[in-house]
C-alpha cells in the first residue's frame, strides 16, 4: 500500500512523493521476542543480586562446607586455627517460617546447623555465640541449651557467649551453658524466671451480648480459656506448671554459673540487670566489648592467633528471590491479629522464657 504526500515544496522540486510502507518479517518480531527474553533474564539475575545485597546472603560459599546451608565471612585475623561466630537473634523458637519461595529453617535448626559445622572443622578451636534474644519458647530454650552442652562435650572446644542489647531469659538460659560469658556494657540481662501470658475478655463479650457454648470432656479442659473466668483450682494447677519449669531455669543456671541453689533464687525474681549488675551478681564474667570476647575465645582455646569467620546460611536462587520478593511486599505497618496466634505457632496460652519487656520479633 501507498499514500501521497500534497506537501508544498520548495521551489525547483516537483512532486508529489509517494511513501511505501513496508510489512516487517518474521526475521523482526523472532529478533524483538529474543532481545525481550534476554531483557528479562538480565533483570531477574539483577533482582537476584539486589536481593543477595539487601538480605546480606551470600551466593558463593566460602570455607570448607560441612553442610550446604552453611558459609562463612571472615571478620578478621589470619592463620589455619579459626573462631567460628554464632549469630541468636531474634525470638527463640523451633517453629519453621515460609512462603511460596521458601522454608526459612527455625533459630534452632539454624544454631544446631551452625554448631555441627564448627564440630566438624578441625580448624575450628572455639566458638563464639553472639546473644540478642530476649528469650522465646521453653521448649526452644532448652533444646538450644542441651546442643551447646553436647558440642562442649563431644568436641572439647569451648563457648564463649557475647551478650549484646539485650540477652535475657531465654536468652540468658542458653548463655548460662557456655564457659564464660562477656556482656556489653549497655546490655540487659536477667529477667531468670516464666510466664504464661493469658488474656481474659469474658466480661467483655458478656456485655455484647455474646455467650460461650463451648463443650468439653471435664472440668479441667478449658483451663486458661479467655472466655471464661479463672478458678482458684485452674490458677493452682498453671502455678504449678509455672513453678515446675521455673525451677528447671534456676537448676540451670546455678549448674552454669556454679552458684548456690538459694542463691539463685534470690536474684531470679523475674528482674532484669545491667551488664554490671549481672556481674556483680556473678551472672556474667567480665564487661567488654565484642574484641574482648574474642580475646577470651583465643585464650579459652589456648591460641595467640585466629582467623575469625561468622557463620551464615547459604541460601539458592529460588531461596533468595522468595527473600527479595518478601522484603520488597512488607509494609511499615504492624497487624495485631489475635485470631491467628495459634496457627503461627505463638499461642498465647504457652509457658516462656521470654522478657515481655522487648518487642523483638523474630
Amino acid at each position: 500500500m501507498s499514500e501521497i504526500n500534497n506537501t508544498v515544496l520548495p521551489d525547483g522540486i516537483t512532486g508529489p512523493f509517494v511513501y511505501i510502507k513496508k510489512k516487517r518479517g518474521a526475521g523482526f518480531w523472532v529478533a524483538t521476542g529474543l532481545a525481550a527474553f534476554f531483557f528479562l533474564c538480565a533483570l531477574f539475575s539483577f533482582l537476584l543480586f539486589i536481593g543477595s545485597l539487601m538480605m546480606g546472603k551470600s551466593i558463593i560459599a566460602g570455607g570448607a562446607m560441612d553442610k550446604k546451608y552453611v558459609t562463612e565471612e571472615i571478620i578478621e585475623g589470619s592463620g589455619e586455627n579459626k573462631i567460628a561466630v554464632i549469630s541468636v537473634k531474634g525470638i527463640l523458637t523451633n517453629e519453621a517460617t515460609g512462603n511460596l519461595f521458601i522454608e526459612k529453617p527455625s533459630i534452632v535448626e539454624i544454631v544446631k546447623e551452625q554448631l555441627e559445622h564448627a564440630a566438624n572443622d578441625v580448624q575450628v578451636k572455639a566458638v563464639l555465640l553472639e546473644i540478642e534474644s530476649p528469650g522465646g519458647g521453653i521448649t526452644a530454650s532448652d533444646i538450644m541449651y542441651h546442643q551447646i552442652i553436647k558440642f562442649k562435650k563431644h568436641t572439647q572446644k569451648k563457648i564463649v557467649v557475647y551478650m549484646e542489647d539485650i540477652a535475657a531469659s531465654g536468652g540468658y538460659y542458653i548463655a548460662s551453658a557456655a564457659d564464660f560469658i562477656v556482656a556489653h556494657p549497655t546490655t540487659i540481662t536477667g529477667s531468670i524466671g516464666v510466664i504464661m501470658p493469658l488474656i481474659n475478655i469474658s466480661e467483655f463479650i458478656n456485655r455484647h451480648g455474646v455467650v460461650d457454648n463451648s463443650i468439653a470432656s471435664g472440668d479441667m479442659k478449658e483451663i486458661g480459656s479467655p472466655l471464661k473466668q479463672m478458678t482458684q483450682e485452674e490458677t493452682e494447677i498453671l502455678q504449678n506448671i509455672i513453678n515446675e519449669m521455673y525451677m528447671q531455669f534456676v537448676e540451670v543456671v546455678s549448674t552454669g554459673r556454679n552458684l548456690d541453689i538459694e542463691e539463685v533464687k534470690k536474684i531470679a525474681d523475674g528482674r532484669i540487670y545491667t551488664g554490671k549488675q549481672a556481674l556483680e551478681a556473678g551472672l556474667v564474667d567480665k564487661i567488654g566489648y565484642l574484641e574482648d570476647a574474642i580475646g577470651m575465645a583465643k585464650k579459652a582455646a589456648g591460641i595467640d592467633e585466629a582467623t575469625i569467620v561468622r557463620y551464615k546460611r547459604l541460601y539458592g536462587f529460588a531461596e533468595l528471590f522468595g527473600l527479595l520478593c518478601t522484603k520488597l511486599s512488607q509494609k511499615n505497618t504492624i497487624t495485631l491479629d489475635i485470631s491467628r496466634f495459634p496457627e503461627q505457632g505463638q499461642s498465647i496460652t504457652k509457658p516462656m522464657y521470654l522478657w515481655n519487656g522487648s518487642s523483638r520479633g523474630n
